[in-house]
């Protein structure tokens, strides 16, 4: 997925509409917003279709549809072969405005003998399962090769939850205008876009603050301290990472946690792992230090003076290959009671919460990073992913704000929380769906946060580098052959890419 630079806001439905509103109440008219959204989006389209191109425009009867007539007359009085399929009957006042206002083609029937097809059908209005004539018409589209455009939403997103509404419309390219629509970011929206990109024509948010917010490149331009001539490893944030079983070796992905660690900074990074497990993690990076914990059968023991010993730690991170046990849920206790600086639970660390209880969280000297993927989130609030996925954003801010922390819920689109400001990573692709990613990730968070001063920025900061860095690995090698080692190797490239956009 791309999208252009900078932060930028997400805003909802509902809130959308009220910005619209509160523009247009403002002095500049609905339909002039409509001109100006079809003009912008027409200069993109330019860019990437040519003149000989046969363009199909699929236009409803809304707002969506009116967009898409303005783009049609500019099509048409450029030169391009551009015909419409007009949906509805019923048609909204701006949108019968540039009906009327376009000159060109219109066709009766859809067949795949076009290059290019702009889907204007549905906006972010759309409430209603898509059935009927509509149904077919988008099923068929999806089924031709030419190229596909979505204005502001794909056709059959819910703008506020991301569900799919019986069928969407799959694009290549979409255009949407002035903000993200929260839908986009959630559920399984983004597998119906390739490329996004907002298009802005003046529209103003009547919210002040608040808002959900996707950070890029620019966002995190310095955030790394820079590494003084003058300084030692002290400097630069002592770390460490409890995990480790016999059933659950994850030999390569705690050595690979601890050094994605090392790559984004941090000076030190020690392994806490089960004493008899030692001979399989020794020397696989040579950078690591070991604390050896008691363990029964290759299983980690509750050991409060190897506990002890953690607690001039910047950072920790508890719970990769780990197990759920009662013992992880002890050692998760005491480090929230004794522990005064950064603690990430991951893993099995929140399998152990979930199992034992989820409350002890709300009692802590430290400040708390969860790093729970969806099914991992589903079981700390007890609520199945149907659920979930109609209120995804509130039940992860409820849950921050009830306890006290931060939670970054992991999926192809983390969403980062500390209960108030949301913030969403959308770098990455699919050669993450592979197991210790999230692993990895979870190093590098703890090497990010371990000297931060805003520590939601530095968890979104971490799911950034992470998502880079499979978009560099990518460039190279094919999405399937990816493994944790070269995402790894990408960290270095990332962070030069940040000081040279500079």
């Amino acid at each position: 997925m791309v999208y252009n630079k900078f932060m930028k806001i997400v805003l909802d439905s509902i809130e959308v509409k009220n910005s619209d509103q509160y523009t247009i109440d403002s002095g500049i008219s609905s339909i002039e917003l409509m001109e100006r959204a079809g003009f912008n989006i027409f200069n993109n389209i330019k860019e990437i279709i040519n003149k000989s191109d046969r363009v199909l425009i699929v236009c409803g009867s809304g707002g969506n549809g009116g967009d898409g007539y303005v783009i049609g007359r500019y099509l048409y009085n450029e030169g391009y072969d551009v015909s419409i399929y007009s949906l509805g009957s019923h048609f909204n006042n701006e949108c019968l405005i540039n009906k009327n206002r376009y000159q060109g083609k219109y066709v009766t029937d859809i067949n795949d003998d076009y290059d290019i097809y702009i889907d204007a059908i549905f906006g972010i209005g759309l409430n209603k399962i898509i059935e009927g004539n509509y149904y077919e018409i988008i099923n068929k589209i999806n089924n031709y090769k030419g190229l596909k455009i979505s204005i502001d939403i794909p056709s059959g997103i819910n703008g506020t939850t991301g569900e799919i509404m019986g069928i969407a419309f799959k694009c290549n390219y979409l255009y949407t205008v002035e903000f993200i629509k929260l839908g986009l970011l959630l559920n399984k929206a983004s597998n119906y876009y390739d490329q996004l990109k907002v298009i802005h024509i003046g529209i103003k948010s009547i919210k002040k603050d608040g808002f959900c917010k996707v950070f890029d490149k620019k966002d995190y331009i310095n955030y790394l301290p820079k590494r003084e001539k003058v300084s030692n490893k002290g400097n630069y944030g002592r770390c460490a990472i409890i995990g480790g079983s016999k059933e659950l070796l994850g030999a390569i992905l705690l050595s690979n946690n601890a050094f994605a660690t090392l790559k984004v900074g941090s000076g030190y990074s020690t392994i806490c792992i089960p004493n008899s497990l030692l001979p399989l993690y020794a020397l696989r990076h040579l950078e690591n230090t070991y604390i050896l914990f008691n363990d029964e059968d290759g299983h980690i023991k509750y050991d409060e003076e190897k506990l002890s010993k953690l607690l001039n730690q910047d950072a920790i991170a508890i719970g990769m290959g780990i197990g759920t046990s009662l013992e992880v849920y002890k050692i998760i206790s005491y480090l929230l009671k004794n522990f005064k600086n950064k603690l990430i639970i991951d893993a099995d660390g929140l399998n152990s919460l979930s199992k034992y209880g989820v409350d002890i969280l709300k009692d802590h000297q430290c400040e708390v990073i969860l790093t729970p993927h969806l099914m991992e989130f589903s079981r700390l609030i007890n609520k199945p992913l149907e659920k979930i996925y109609k209120n995804e954003i509130n039940l992860i801010k409820e849950f921050a704000s009830k306890y006290n922390l931060i939670i970054n819920v992991k999926s192809n689109i983390s969403i980062i929380s500390d209960g108030k400001e949301v913030i969403f990573n959308i770098n990455g692709n699919p050669s993450l769906a592979k197991g210790g990613s999230g692993d990895i990730l979870t190093g590098i968070t703890l090497g990010v946060i371990a000297k931060s001063h805003n520590l939601i920025k530095s968890v979104a900061f971490a799911s950034y580098i992470l998502g880079r860095a499979s978009e560099l690995t990518t460039l190279k090698l094919n999405e399937n052959s990816v493994v944790g080692e070269d995402i790894i190797n990408n960290i270095s490239n990332v962070l030069n890419e940040l000081e040279e956009y500079n």
